[in-house]
């Protein structure tokens, strides 16, 4: 392996990053494109990966398991960024396999069927008797990304255009991004997120057991704090903001007259928080946390600016407020929105003042209204069954 030092020379160094990168391609094309003829494609397995190998989560990790429970004979392979310490997270079915290793490579040439919520790599090659499942990881997302990111250039160019078999979706919003940021005309299967299966089937036990899994009393409020990427915080620790978390839970329990907590989330592409409160009972980091999904499930109020988990929170039908006191800085630096954010039915506020008065302001009967109007806004078509869905797709696929 190559040590951190001379990574380190590299990648300061403009023109031996190119070639460095350059090289790499040829080199995973040309590992591609041999195996593929050296090995015949088992199309009873599967290689999952999830944000890049970071965690056992999302769209990938519920059709996974439901993989299991239906076909318990077909192979799960999945690639992470640390296999060895993830073999004590996932079920033990399950192989872990290092992300960007030869033998992550020779799964994938041998398997018939990858999924993944992330774009994958230009370099990627793909037989044609294997199949390509993306599960990208936000349906109802505010951001543009890919071709239509304010910072696409015209030599940018995104894979799935070209090798991806079948795309999910889960709203006619989420239809016209994948035609626009993908540039993807192929099978579009409008079934909804399989990660957002839960949210629509869970029971009050899959509550208990998630609160009791991070230390929460069972009958406490749950406030989750969850802002998004910030492009200069990438692969850094994020800074919570100007937002004042315990002045908001005394807000909220002066409001429901009941004991509340806060967990608060940082996006997956940074460190954590920087400046977390140290030493508080009342607010607590879930950054580690396996599963958004999971966390999404145990609050009862969602605080976010620009992430996509408000419009899955949404069929939760629990209040949802967007803390946006940086946008203007946000639209400069970051990225750009897909729509009027201050015409859509969010709830939208810029300074600790006005978060506490949305506070004073929630009521059970507007939320649930303002859920629904969320929901109808995005077109949104949630199923409850999207994994099954993605399942049967794959087993109809193993018949030659």
């Amino acid at each position: 392996m190559m040590n951190s030092k001379l990574k380190e020379t590299i990648k300061n160094n403009k023109l031996l990053y190119r070639f460095a990168i350059y090289s790499k391609a040829k080199l995973i094309i040309g590992l591609y494109k041999v195996g593929g003829l050296l090995f015949k494609t088992n199309k009873q397995k599967a290689v999952f990966i999830s944000f890049g190998g970071k965690s056992y989560s999302c769209n990938p990790r519920a059709v996974s398991e439901e993989l299991h429970k239906i076909a318990p004979e077909f192979r799960i392979v999945w690639l992470f960024s640390d296999a060895k310490k993830k073999k004590t997270v996932v079920p033990e079915y399950i192989k872990c396999v290092e992300v960007g290793t030869l033998r992550a490579y020779w799964e994938q040439i041998k398997s018939g069927f990858w999924l993944d919520s992330f774009n994958k790599h230009i370099s990627t090659c793909k037989k044609s008797d294997q199949i390509y499942i993306q599960l990208y990881h936000g349906d109802r997302g505010f951001k543009k990304i890919l071709y239509d990111s304010h910072k696409a250039s015209p030599n940018d160019y995104y894979i799935e255009q070209d090798i991806c078999d079948l795309m999910l979706s889960g709203s006619e919003y989420y239809n016209r991004v994948i035609e626009s940021a993908f540039k993807f005309n192929g099978e579009v299967m409008m079934v909804g997120s399989p990660r957002n299966d839960l949210l629509l089937n869970y029971s009050k036990k899959d509550i208990t057991n998630i609160k009791k899994a991070i230390g929460l009393s069972t009958d406490i409020k749950v406030l989750m704090y969850a802002p998004t990427l910030r492009r200069f915080a990438q692969g850094k620790e994020q800074e919570l903001a100007d937002i004042d978390l315990e002045s908001t839970l005394d807000a909220l329990e002066n409001k429901t007259k009941q004991r509340w907590i806060c967990i608060i989330r940082a996006h997956s592409a940074v460190k954590g928080f920087a400046n977390s409160p140290e030493n508080s009972n009342q607010i607590i980091d879930v950054t580690k946390y396996e599963d958004m999904r999971d966390l999404l499930l145990i609050t009862d109020l969602l605080i976010t600016d620009y992430s996509s988990s408000a419009g899955d929170f949404a069929l939760l039908k629990r209040p949802i407020i967007l803390y946006q006191s940086d946008r203007e800085r946000y639209l400069r630096d970051d990225r750009t929105f897909y729509f009027d954010i201050d015409t859509s039915p969010f709830t939208v506020v810029f300074n600790q003042e006005q978060l506490s008065a949305a506070i004073q302001e929630l009521d059970e009967k507007t939320v649930e209204k303002q859920c629904e109007q969320i929901l109808e806004f995005y077109g949104t078509v949630e199923t409850g069954h999207a994994a099954k869905s993605v399942v049967e797709y794959i087993l109809s696929k193993t018949k030659y």
